[in-house]
């Protein structure tokens, strides 16, 4: 089946309202140099939803490429 990235999106928003955890999401890179990782966690930056955290990751990857133009 095929999902458009708002099905995919509102699949994952869904699962992090249900709170197993804390309801709050994080997006960051693997310490142990295994990839990335989106989950949900207790540390206090994490966010909400998940739209706001992968806007987050968005603008954090935008600053890091135009800084490294003016380098």
């Amino acid at each position: 089946m095929k999902y458009t990235d708002k099905q995919l999106l509102d699949y994952l928003e869904k699962q992090n309202a249900q709170s197993r955890y804390t309801g709050r999401c994080i997006f960051r890179i693997s310490e142990g140099g295994r990839g990335w990782r989106l989950h949900e966690t207790s540390v206090p930056q994490a966010s909400v939803t998940v739209r706001e955290e992968n806007g987050k990751m968005l603008d954090a990857e935008t600053e890091i490429q135009t800084t490294n133009r003016k380098d």
